[in-house]
């Protein structure tokens, strides 16, 4: 097998060929499902196997997000009278959503379908976070706005969420109106992968259901309570469409923990990002500093408070994530505190003594 004649009906493409050129012998194969340390994967014969981690991988990988996950690309082998392939290695991941820094979501990912439902589900903030995971993979990301047959005006949200994702698509969507899906049809490419992203009851599930053409996918009614949908999907599971386009579906996830996601929050905020390269100092905390760009900008209008309130909160995840991993800047980040402390106490005594 070689990278000209390796089939793209799985989603392979150029930026693994090098590995079949350099390891002509090695059978690789894609991982379609993930449940309970076992594994679904698809061979470039278009077979598909049940595997499970070699003991060399399972026992000398110590960093959760190094194992397999749905969306990579494998090595596996078979050892003699073994019905189960064994997964040797996993090849180097072209984009890649993790969670936190103990979980993979989908691997090797072109496109994200961040679900969001058109009723009292939809939260702006939780967009932010979803976006800043999809820059931080590498894949694109477009706002699926589900259910709008729930919403008075669908319109008026739309470009509520446009205005705050500025350069990103959003597209309205509703399984009551069919036609209005024929809109993600110029996502759903041959060998393209898809995955669908979103809370539990957004109607990522239904959704899939729809563009497979039948019940692929279990369901949840919504609860007439709180307008959600029953939590549905327990696996990552990825489908093979009928024009050729391969869909993820994963699992809701009522908590979306960011890793050190620095680079998916720059991108996600970068209006925010340069304009405080704008600030009168470079230490400037965006609080009560004399030419605070920040500041300015937030009285003036140009920058949203709920976004900017937005930013804080995951700036404050990411850099904690940040400092688990960097034991310096731990301490950098503790001495920065002790510091504030300090001069906090002096000043509080000298107000007592009447010295300012």
């Amino acid at each position: 097998m070689n990278a000209k004649s390796f089939p793209h009906s799985w989603g392979w493409s150029p930026f693994f060929d090098a590995y079949l050129e350099s390891q002509p012998h090695w059978h690789i194969a894609r991982v379609i499902n993930q449940e309970k340390g076992l594994y679904k994967i698809q061979t470039s014969d278009d077979e598909t196997l049940l595997a499970q981690l070699s003991g060399k991988l399972s026992y000398s990988t110590t960093n959760p997000l190094a194992f397999p996950a749905v969306g990579d690309w494998i090595q596996y082998s078979f050892n003699s009278g073994d019905e189960r392939a064994m997964i040797q290695q996993v090849l180097e991941r072209r984009t890649c959503f993790y969670r936190g820094s103990e979980q993979v979501i989908a691997a090797n990912v072109d496109v994200a379908f961040i679900v969001t439902s058109a009723n009292a589900e939809m939260n702006l903030n939780r967009l932010d976070r979803y976006l800043t995971l999809c820059w931080e993979s590498k894949a694109q990301p477009v706002i699926v706005l589900s259910k709008i047959d729930l919403c008075e005006n669908s319109q008026t949200l739309v470009a509520e969420i446009e205005q705050r994702h500025v350069g990103v698509d959003v597209l309205a969507v509703s399984l009551q109106q069919p036609q209005t899906l024929l809109q993600l049809n110029k996502y759903l490419l041959p060998g393209q992968t898809v995955v669908l992203m979103g809370s539990s009851g957004v109607g990522k599930s239904s959704l899939a259901n729809a563009l497979m053409g039948g019940e692929v996918a279990l369901t949840g009614a919504i609860r007439d309570d709180d307008q959600k949908g029953r939590h549905t999907t327990t696996s990552r599971q990825t489908y093979r469409l009928a024009g050729g386009a391969l869909l993820m579906d994963t699992p809701g996830m009522r908590s979306l923990a960011l890793g050190s996601h620095e680079e998916g929050l720059e991108h996600q905020f970068s209006d925010i990002v340069e304009l405080a390269q704008s600030c009168r100092f470079s230490d400037c905390q965006h609080e009560t500093e004399p030419g605070c760009a920040i500041r300015a900008a937030l009285d003036s209008g140009d920058v949203d408070q709920g976004r900017w309130l937005s930013f804080l909160k995951l700036q404050r995840e990411v850099l904690h994530e940040k400092m688990k991993e960097d034991h310096a800047l731990l301490e950098q980040q503790r001495n920065k505190w002790k510091k504030i402390s300090k001069d906090l106490r002096v000043r509080i005594k000298q107000k007592a003594r009447g010295q300012v």
